[in-house]
């Protein structure tokens, strides 16, 4: 469940929490959290152990939970952490019961009749970041590990949890600190010129970090694949296959698919795995004189997906003469259709040839597309990518303000002066993390995240 309000205050009370942390659904076991100052005494009010003594630390301990009124609900393993050695900073509970929604529910609602007050999305995970346990880049890897569609985008996620992303931003935010407090040196001795760095030694250090940004930002194009899924566009005129092809990789008759052309009026997503990298793939209407208002509307919508698209597949059929022009933007690939008929001309160069009905080149078409796109397949990520938007965008950033800082320190700029683009870069780095980052904008992450997590 995703998307809960929550209120702008509620991420820094000292409430004691609750919340399923599986799936909704029948199963084996299911398990509930409790967290914050009132666990021990909340969770005392409705568990019973199977023998005397206090709930010890990282210790499973046996019993049965009663309900509101008292009657016996299930038996359940509970295990208990105490702040601030568990995963959030806080007490924490972790409540196995028997998979039954009703169990649940039931258990639930008796801890919040005790004191408890049920989670906001992510709240268990933004305490962790709140007590230290977690920066805000493995915080968000949990969502991305949660959320995985494929072994790919589990990887990224894991290694991100793994703390490599804060590992390398950490290390870029030190070195910058580094250079800003020998800046900042220079400026109380200011009567002693030689104590600070000049000016070249000033960019210099700034550009060796703008090129490290660029090299992280290169390899999170990758990351941001994996992650989001790229998007391949299928473009071309009315009547050239694209709609049939687009059902042959989809695997289905996701499409309808007739002989009268502008029967696509409206753009079409499904998403499939190419060596282990996500692939959105659109369909939409035939490129073409309009004849209606309809029909335009859907040409102007292809269009605009093709500008948006990692990949553009100019699609068009071989047995006509009509062809487009080559075109040496890597994004765009030509494929030419109906390859079982007739054909007036040879393919374009560098075209694949396909046949929605024989399945001629559709193998080769997805192992092109895989390529265009750099997919995984069995090779890892060397690099380490920055995954989200907001990653990339804060390093950009960063790396925008130390470029400009380096061209200005080389004209002349005062120290100073320097040391404000410093601290804006080192606050951008530092935004990555969490360190630095608004309560709006902590609720924004956070309220995408699942309850109990």
């Amino acid at each position: 469940m995703k998307g809960v309000d929550r209120p702008g205050d509620g991420h820094r009370d000292a409430s004691t929490i609750v919340a399923p942390a599986t799936a909704p659904g029948r199963g084996a076991l299911a398990i509930v959290r409790l967290g914050g100052p009132e666990t021990r005494a909340i969770l005392s009010s409705c568990f019973r152990p199977s023998h005397s003594g206090p709930l010890r630390a990282r210790e499973a301990r046996l019993g049965e939970v009663v309900d509101r009124s008292g009657r016996l609900l299930d038996q359940a393993v509970v295990v208990f952490w105490e702040g601030p050695a568990s995963c959030t900073g806080e007490d924490l509970a972790e409540v196995t019961v028997h998979g039954s929604p009703p169990v649940v529910r039931e258990l639930v609602a008796t801890l919040v009749a005790a004191g408890a007050r049920r989670a906001y999305p992510g709240e268990f995970t933004l305490r962790a970041v709140r007590h230290g346990k977690l920066d805000l880049t493995r915080a968000e890897a949990i969502r991305d590990l949660v959320d995985a569609a494929t072994v790919e985008q589990a990887h990224v996620a894991a290694r991100q949890l793994r703390g490599e992303v804060a590992q390398e931003i950490g290390g870029l935010a030190a070195r910058l600190l580094d250079l800003l407090a020998d800046v900042e040196a220079g400026l109380d001795f200011s009567e002693d010129e030689d104590l600070g760095p000049s000016g070249i030694e000033i960019a210099s250090r700034c550009r060796e970090i703008v090129a490290e940004i660029g090299q992280i930002l290169e390899a999170s194009e990758l990351g941001r694949r994996i992650r989001e899924g790229a998007r391949v566009v299928l473009t071309g005129p009315p009547n050239a296959g694209k709609s049939a092809l687009f059902n042959r990789l989809v695997g289905s008759d996701r499409v309808i698919v007739t002989p009268e052309p502008g029967t696509t009026r409206d753009t079409i997503e499904e998403t499939v795995v190419l060596e282990g990298l996500p692939v959105v793939l659109v369909d939409g209407a035939g490129v073409r004189e309009a004849e209606n208002a309809a029909e335009r509307a859907g040409v102007e919508r292809a269009r605009a997906a093709a500008r948006l698209a990692d990949l553009v597949r100019d699609v068009y059929p071989l047995h006509r003469t009509e062809r487009p022009q080559p075109d040496d933007d890597p994004r765009r690939l030509p494929v030419g259709t109906h390859a079982a008929l007739p054909r007036p001309a040879p393919p374009i160069p560098g075209s694949c040839v396909v046949s929605s009905v024989t399945g001629e080149g559709l193998d080769s078409l997805r192992a092109e597309i895989a390529r265009r796109l750099d997919a995984p397949g069995d090779r890892p990520i060397e690099s380490v990518a920055l995954a989200t938007d907001r990653h990339r965008e804060a390093a950009a950033r960063a790396g925008q303000i130390l470029e400009r800082l380096a061209r200005r320190v080389e004209e002349g700029l005062p120290a100073a002066l320097a040391a404000v683009d410093l601290r804006q870069a080192v606050a951008s780095m530092r935004e990555i993390l969490g360190e630095v980052s608004p309560d709006d904008l902590l609720g924004r992450i956070f309220s995408r995240f699942c309850i109990g997590q």
